[in-house]
């Protein structure tokens, strides 16, 4: 096998051809590198170090400081101890059409990126466009990525482009109505929620278990609750810290990935899983 004189041009899934980044640069993961640490395609990070041989200066990694914080235990990829990066090195492709082999970096810029991508993705601040929203509930999923108004800013505002499925919209129509009105809250009904012959279920969308943790504990109704029903927790891998445990509970959980092993392009999207 031969060294071509330049790049052979591959199909839109492989391997770039040519790389061009610089530290500082906000990166995305093009492959799966180890889903137990959040190292997934569609992971976000900043390119903060090249490490380069030597000799001839030929790059052998690239120092990633991930989005995910879960990620920044990977010490297997040559860390030292202080060290919070995570290391990339280059993997194989195999272009069959061409007969060739090239081995890249997989890694892509991603100063912004598509509105798929960020499905269960929280963030402080985000820039949206709405300009080429082209399905159904598309824009309610961008404008939803802050934790607050102050954090959301709009290019291209187009009112038009906000909008639900028609057969949503149809199926709430048919649902039941309920009042409100006479609902309390678990506070008021302590005596009610306390009897042995009752059982409290509480449901709460956590939006990240880890950023949220404290809220859980000092919250003064969910400690009234027999079980505990938590989405989107956003957990990693198969070990829970302690600071995650509520006292008084045993954790069932279940991550995202493993939520969906027939539909591997939803399971390795960010956010997710539920406890009990």
């Amino acid at each position: 096998m031969s060294r071509q004189n330049r790049p052979l041009a591959g199909r839109r899934g492989d391997l770039p051809d040519t790389l061009n980044v610089a530290e500082g640069a906000r990166v995305m993961l093009t492959r799966n590198l180890n889903v137990q640490q959040g190292l997934v395609n569609g992971a976000f990070g900043q390119l903060v170090r090249v490490i380069r041989s030597e000799n001839d200066q030929h790059i052998l990694k690239l120092g990633l400081r991930m989005d995910n914080q879960a990620s920044d235990r990977n010490k297997r990829r040559g860390a030292s101890e202080s060290d919070d990066l995570v290391y990339v090195e280059r993997l194989e492709d195999n272009l069959k059409q061409r007969g060739a082999i090239r081995r890249q970096f997989p890694v892509k810029l991603a100063f912004s990126c598509t509105v798929h991508k960020t499905q269960g993705l929280t963030t402080q601040a985000a820039v949206v466009s709405l300009k080429k929203m082209f399905e159904p509930g598309m824009a309610y999923v961008a404008l939803s990525r802050v934790t607050s108004l102050s954090g959301l800013y709009l290019l291209e505002l187009d009112e038009t482009k906000l909008y639900a499925n028609t057969e949503v919209t149809a199926a709430l129509q048919t649902m039941r109505q309920a009042s409100v009105e006479d609902m309390m809250p678990l506070l008021l009904l302590r005596e009610t929620v306390s009897r042995p012959d009752t059982l409290t279920i509480v449901h709460h969308n956590t939006e990240g278990l880890p950023s949220h943790i404290s809220d859980l504990k000092s919250h003064h109704e969910l400690c009234l609750a027999d079980v505990l029903c938590l989405t989107e927790t956003h957990l990693q891998g198969s070990f829970v810290a302690e600071s995650l445990h509520l006292d008084g509970y045993n954790m069932f959980k279940r991550n995202r990935h493993v939520s969906y092993t027939n539909f591997p392009q939803i399971a390795h999207r960010s956010g997710g899983g539920v406890a009990v």
